[in-house]
């Protein structure tokens, strides 16, 4: 689950990134019978339940309930957000609520990295502190993918949806290195004697953190193009394993060639070939927006779908990893 595509997201083995828009296998023609089934079953809906309701030309709907004309823009970007989502006139199968005294999430909106895609429309016309109720075609949800009795095929979506915070890519970092700082303290990390050997070292340059945990061989480091033999332990700053290689199953790859996730390439150069270490990374050198998915708990359905990567079934958007990194001795 650290390997590199084109995107700034990696992903193990031949599981594909796929466009989010590009839900199921279902043929244009039967894209636009559906898309009109679903749009009077729509109009039908509000014009009974939500005369307020207004058409946008992707073809959801939506109802603006509360609204902050001078709001931040939710276009394109980082959003925290508290949401409600069922199937229209059905009932909640998801739910993330300020009055539950739930967190909000984090997510990123316009770049392929909120499912269903209608969802992600949506959000683009939203302003911080606003909330709407969205209607949401089958052919812009999840198509003919049904749950058990709360989702059936072709279900047409109401979410309602709060954007709590509008922010940039240096309010995450600026956070999150914050949040890593207090773990490092929380931990006691830099006490060599219970956590040995080295002290936590923040290596500024690349926004990374790095502690050895055993000496290697002095001076002996990778350069690029080397072939790399790593076994590793990926969590999350709550201890939450989401990825493994052992030492008899590790990880070969080739060094510095863009490979693997960026911080760990920049952490493992650190490395003297036997040492271990600790590495930990903000989500820019990680995995970034990953994907945010509603329902929350159906992650591995759409992983099983190729909908969407392996990686955002395990790590949350905007989510700080730490991997602890044993860089063997090749054979």
């Amino acid at each position: 689950m650290i390997f590199k595509l084109k995107f700034p997201q990696i992903l193990l083995g031949l599981v594909a990134l796929y466009s989010l828009s590009q839900c199921g296998d279902s043929s244009d023609s039967t894209d636009l019978g559906q898309a009109a089934l679903d749009q009077a079953a729509i109009e039908a809906y509000i014009a009974d339940n939500d005369s307020n309701a207004v058409a946008h030309e992707s073809g959801i709907y939506y109802s603006i309930l509360d609204t902050v004309p001078t709001g931040a823009a939710a276009n394109g970007a980082i959003l925290s957000v508290y949401y409600s989502a069922k199937v229209m006139n059905g009932n909640a199968y998801d739910i993330n609520s300020r009055s539950d005294g739930d967190d909000s999430v984090k997510l990123k909106q316009g770049v392929d990295a909120v499912f269903p895609v209608g969802l992600d429309i949506g959000l683009g016309l939203m302003r911080e502190g606003e909330t709407f109720r969205f209607y949401i075609p089958s052919t812009l949800g999840y198509q003919d993918y049904s749950f058990s009795s709360l989702i059936p095929e072709n279900s047409i979506l109401e979410i309602e949806i709060e954007v709590a915070a509008v922010q940039n890519e240096g309010d995450i970092i600026a956070a999150e290195l914050a949040a890593i700082d207090a773990y490092i303290i929380s931990e006691n990390l830099n006490d060599t004697i219970a956590h040995p050997k080295d002290s936590v070292e923040y290596l500024a340059a690349q926004q990374i953190y790095y502690k050895r945990l055993s000496q290697g061989t002095e001076n002996d480091t990778l350069r690029n193009n080397d072939i790399s033999t790593i076994s590793y332990v990926g969590r999350t700053l709550a201890g939450e394993e989401f990825d493994r290689r052992s030492n008899a199953a590790p990880l070969t790859y080739t060094f510095g060639t863009n490979t693997i996730i960026a911080g760990l390439d920049e952490g493992i150069s650190e490395m003297e070939r036997g040492e271990s270490a600790l590495i930990i990374l903000p989500s820019h050198k990680a995995y970034g927006e990953s994907v945010f998915v509603v329902p929350s708990y159906r992650k591995q359905d759409f992983v099983d779908l190729e909908i969407i990567p392996l990686y955002a079934a395990k790590v949350a958007p905007y989510e700080i990893v730490l991997f602890e990194t044993s860089l063997l001795n090749n054979p």
